[in-house]
């Protein structure tokens, strides 16, 4: 018996999903370039998002009105939930001083809903899962497109 198309039960198109999470992984990367991460087990190197949230609270331009302005009302507002154990959906603060650093971690909450599977099923109102996503690739461009020279030459490097 063939296996399920990872895609079919999710209720975000598929180029969207492989774009979020190649914007995604390209952000880490430069994160782990130039040295904006934090000490994980075993000494491991992990992206340090708090951290970027935070910086990025200090020069992301947010025009009022502004796509990017929608897109952060849209994860802070009504944040992605988190799973518990057994299943169950909760709402849970998002960490983070201001609205950018806010929604920067809950960029990283629809990234961890969406790969460790708990969007596989239907959880959510109808079109939310998607305008979170797009949301959060919204801002994640937004976040690399301003970002001090370094780390946004790090994500745009060939």
């Amino acid at each position: 018996m063939p296996l399920i198309d990872p895609y079919a039960t999710l209720a975000v198109p598929k180029d969207l999903v492989a774009d979020f999470f190649g914007v995604f992984a390209r952000c880490e990367f430069a994160m782990k370039d130039t040295r904006l991460y934090e000490r994980a087990d075993g000494g491991r190197a992990a992206p340090a998002w708090r951290a970027l949230a935070n910086d990025a609270a200090g020069w992301l331009p947010v025009a009022p009105g502004s796509d990017l302005d929608h897109a952060i009302d849209a994860l802070t507002l009504n944040p992605p939930r988190v799973q518990l154990l057994g299943g169950a959906w909760v709402a849970e603060p998002l960490p983070g001083a201001g609205r950018v650093a806010q929604a920067v971690n809950a960029a990283t909450r629809v990234r961890n809903n969406l790969f460790h599977g708990g969007k596989h099923t239907a959880e959510a109102a109808p079109g939310r899962d998607e305008q979170l996503v797009r949301s959060a690739l919204t801002l994640l461009l937004a976040v690399m497109d301003h970002a001090p020279p370094a780390l946004r030459g790090a994500y745009g490097h060939v």
